[in-house]
C-alpha cells in the first residue's frame, strides 16, 4: 500500500473512533476505489474491514437492521477477497479479515458460526500480545453465551491481562482495555454478580471519560444504566 493510502486508511480509521462517521465512510470508499485500481487486495480488505466496523458500531447505537447488513455485507466482500488471494494477503490482515466477520457474526447474534473465525483469527495472528489478548476476550464472550460460563470468563480475565501489558497510553489498547471491562461487567451482571459488574463498568467508564473514548464511554454508560435498573437483557 502507498504511504498515501496509508495515511488516508489511518484517517478514515481516526474520524470514525471520534465519531466522524460520514467523513470516515468517505475516506474508506475513496481508500477502497483506489486499492481495487491497483488490484490491492491487503488494501481492500482493510477498506472494507473499516467500513464494516462503523457500521456495526451504527448498529449498537440505533438497533437499525440496515447497519446490521451493511456490517455483514462489508466484512464478507473482504473474506470473500481474502479467500480469492489468501497466498498474496499477509497473516495480519487474514487475521483482520477474519475477525471482522466473526465481529458482524456476532453481532448478528451467529455465536456458533463466529466462534471458529475468531479462534482462526487468533491462531494466524502475528500480532503482539496486547492484540491477541482483544481477539481472547471475543472469544470468551463467545464461549461464555454458548454455555461454557467459566472457561469464557477466565478467558476475558486472560485476555484483559495480555491487553494491559501494552503501552496504557495507547488509545487503541485502552479501546480494547475498555471492550473486555464492558463484556466482563455484563457477564457478572448476568450472573447476579450486581458487586462486581458495578464496579467493573465504573472502572470502564472512569477509562473512558480519561482517555477521551467516546464510543466506549456511551457504552459503558448504558451498561451502568441498565445494570442500576436491573435490567441484564443485553448482548456480550
Amino acid at each position: 500500500m502507498s504511504d498515501m493510502l496509508e495515511e488516508k486508511l489511518s484517517k478514515a480509521n481516526q474520524l470514525r473512533e471520534s465519531e466522524q462517521f460520514g467523513g470516515s465512510a468517505k475516506l474508506f470508499t475513496e481508500c477502497l476505489i483506489d486499492y481495487n485500481d491497483q488490484q490491492d487486495y491487503r488494501g481492500q480488505i482493510h477498506s472494507l474491514c473499516g467500513q464494516s466496523l462503523i457500521y456495526k458500531i451504527l448498529a449498537r447505537k440505533d438497533q437499525s437492521q440496515i447497519y446490521r447488513d451493511l456490517t455483514i455485507a462489508f466484512s464478507k466482500s473482504a473474506l470473500e477477497i481474502l479467500e480469492s488471494h489468501l497466498s498474496q494477503i499477509d497473516s495480519h490482515t487474514q487475521s483482520i479479515a477474519y475477525s471482522s466477520f466473526a465481529d458482524a457474526l456476532l453481532m448478528n447474534n451467529q455465536l456458533k458460526e463466529c466462534l471458529p473465525y475468531f479462534e482462526k483469527s487468533l491462531s494466524i495472528s502475528p500480532a503482539d500480545k496486547p492484540e491477541k489478548g482483544r481477539l481472547k476476550s471475543h472469544i470468551g464472550g463467545v464461549k461464555y453465551l454458548l454455555g461454557e460460563k467459566q472457561n469464557g470468563i477466565e478467558l476475558i480475565k486472560e485476555g484483559l491481562q495480555d491487553i494491559r501489558t501494552g503501552d496504557l497510553n495507547d488509545y487503541k489498547i485502552r479501546v480494547w482495555e475498555t471492550g473486555a471491562l464492558n463484556g466482563l461487567a455484563k457477564i457478572y451482571a448476568k450472573e447476579d454478580d450486581m458487586e462486581n459488574a458495578k464496579k467493573i463498568i465504573g472502572e470502564s467508564l472512569k477509562i473512558a471519560t480519561d482517555h477521551n473514548l467516546s464510543i466506549r464511554k456511551r457504552e459503558a454508560e448504558e451498561i451502568d444504566q441498565k445494570i442500576s435498573s436491573g435490567d441484564t437483557n443485553f448482548p456480550i
